[in-house]
């Protein structure tokens, strides 16, 4: 059915299937003037042009064409058609690729659709696998393609082709002529648990670099919103999603047991947002190197625990070569913590202690929270070692074992892994802690940045900083910042992921990159012989109270 007299400059056509329901043309139109009022704006503003979008109303999907064939004398024909949505779309799917192809982030496309992130996080998914495409980027190139455009449309602020934008949009949003316009803020989402000196450094390093790059004015202008909340290892799930359903723009993880970990990484992974931790077990590298696409998202800032062992092993070859441990039959026993105790654990430390020339006479997992070892260190003795290394353990369980170890440590050397960091604990563990060789695959490196660092966060908190949990979480801090830095916007998690794969920076514990087996760091030269490419695997003894660093040599 067509009208041939002209209306305000609109021919109008309508297929008599269009207004099914809805009684003749006359009447469709009248009650959509906003189709009239398109054509009117293409007849004004467009020549010899026309443009093809898709009219959503409720669940229905009406094709849109409005041609300006003469040039002359700016007539606009306008025609509706009832059609299908491409690929199989719903309308919700439609409007997400359609910010999509305006070059929205998810963020910002929750906003206009009112909705959360992690709900536009899921239509994208489908998106993606309706029309095969496994990428943004492919996205918008099909719905330019297929003209898939739909309108109302979800955002002012789409950048979408001119001509469809003079026909949609009533008129260019407003330039500020008084100041810039205020930039969407950058969210930063951290989990920590309860307690432990550790933690509460964690948490002050992560605050001091948030304040400071908020004083130097944020991220390319826009300030970073710091979310933190606290988590048990049984909340954590909960916790991360609900940072998630807040809207972050990336995740950093205390560190909690494996059991719990793992399924949390992989929530906030499944949408999309970048996630960054400092936990060592071996099976969150390794889960991340067999699901990239999955588990593309998440970034281990260091070396995991299997480099504690070797690290042991070529201290004490020092050690000896100085003529200050002399280890009789080199007899090696490794406790490692249960929830990260793996089924290939026992070939990797064999496989060290062969190299090294040693002999693995003991390996058992430990709950990680232990108050009684009496059984365990009998055994221990039955098997006489020269060396005992221990996993990381929570304090308290640490503090359990060096009691009841007393009488092996009189011809056993002990090592401990990343506990020692925690501030105090010389003051903590007292006359325990005296003798013990402890290391970390992470911490402050003896540098300008980590001397600045350290001045700051005294003045800050009025605290020691300890020699690694704070300048962990500061760094990942600083490292996330840079990615952001270089994308336009935060929530592009696409962009900032490949930021975060390509990026190097230094800070105050060593060279950041995420080249490891699953986008983890490096440790050196337990990793690499490079010392610009990683952290130094540091090696303390506690002598007089006093943190004394054994290895590797001071470097800046």
């Amino acid at each position: 059915m067509q009208e041939n007299s002209p209306f305000d400059g609109v021919r109008r056509w309508l297929q008599p299937d269009a207004g099914r329901g809805r009684g003749s043309d006359q009447e469709f139109f009248a009650a959509r003037p906003d189709l009239v009022l398109a054509a009117q704006r293409a007849a004004r503003g467009l020549r010899g042009e026309f443009v093809r979008y898709l009219d959503v109303t409720g669940n229905r999907v009406r094709r849109v064409t409005i041609d300006v064939p003469d040039a002359d004398h700016g007539v606009a024909r306008l025609d509706i058609t009832d059609t299908e949505a491409p690929f199989g779309l719903t309308v919700r799917e439609l409007q997400v690729a359609t910010c999509v192809a305006g070059g929205l982030g998810n963020q910002e496309i929750a906003d206009a659709l009112g909705c959360t992130r992690r709900t536009v996080a899921t239509h994208l998914e489908h998106v993606f696998a309706k029309t095969g495409a496994a990428s943004r980027a492919l996205v918008a190139t099909l719905i330019a393609t297929h003209d898939a455009y739909v309108a109302p449309l979800p955002s002012p602020g789409l950048v979408l082709p001119g001509p469809l934008l003079t026909v949609l949009r009533e008129q260019p949003p407003a330039p500020s002529v008084s100041r810039a316009p205020k930039r969407q803020p950058a969210v930063l989402g951290t989990v920590y648990p309860a307690g432990g000196a550790d933690v509460v450094a964690m948490r002050r390093g992560t605050k001091l670099a948030v304040q400071e790059l908020n004083a130097r004015g944020g991220i390319g202008g826009r300030r970073v919103e710091h979310v933190t909340v606290a988590a048990t290892p049984e909340t954590l799930l909960e916790k991360v999603n609900g940072l998630t359903e807040r809207g972050v723009d990336a995740v950093l993880l205390g560190n909690f047991p494996l059991p719990y970990a793992r399924p949390a990484i992989a929530s906030v992974a499944a949408a999309g947002i970048p996630v960054l931790h400092s936990m060592t077990g071996q099976a969150l590298s390794e889960d991340v190197h067999a699901d990239p696409g999955g588990l593309g998202s998440v970034f281990q800032v260091c070396s995991t625990e299997s480099a504690y062992v070797p690290g042991l092993l070529r201290t004490v070859r020092f050690l000896a070569g100085t003529g200050a441990f002399r280890p009789g039959r080199k007899r090696l026993a490794v406790l490692q913590r249960e929830s990260t105790f793996d089924d290939g654990l026992f070939e990797r430390v064999q496989r060290h202690a062969d190299e090294a020339g040693w002999n693995l006479v003991f390996l058992e997992p430990v709950p990680d929270h232990t108050a009684n070892f009496g059984e365990m260190v009998r055994r221990l003795e039955r098997a006489e070692p020269d060396a005992v290394s221990l996993s990381i353990f929570p304090e308290p369980t640490l503090r359990s074992f060096l009691t009841a170890a007393a009488p092996l440590r009189e011809h056993a050397l002990m090592h401990a892994a990343w506990s020692p960091v925690a501030p105090g604990f010389t003051e903590r563990l007292g006359g325990l802690s005296e003798g013990l060789l402890w290391s970390t695959v992470i911490g402050n490196v003896e540098s300008p940045v980590c001397t600045g660092f350290e001045q700051r966060f005294r003045s800050t908190f009025g605290a020691e900083p300890g020699l690694a949990a704070a300048a962990v979480h500061y760094d990942i801090v600083n490292v996330l910042a840079q990615a952001w830095s270089r994308v336009s916007r935060p929530w592009d998690f696409a962009a900032v992921r490949e930021q975060l794969r390509s990026a190097v920076s230094f800070g105050v514990t060593g060279a950041h990159q995420f080249v490891g087996l699953g986008q983890r760091g490096l440790s050196y030269p337990d990793d690499t012989v490079d010392p610009t490419r990683g952290h130094p695997h540091l090696v303390y003894r506690i002598s007089g109270g006093t943190n004394r660093r054994l290895a590797p040599p001071v470097f800046s």
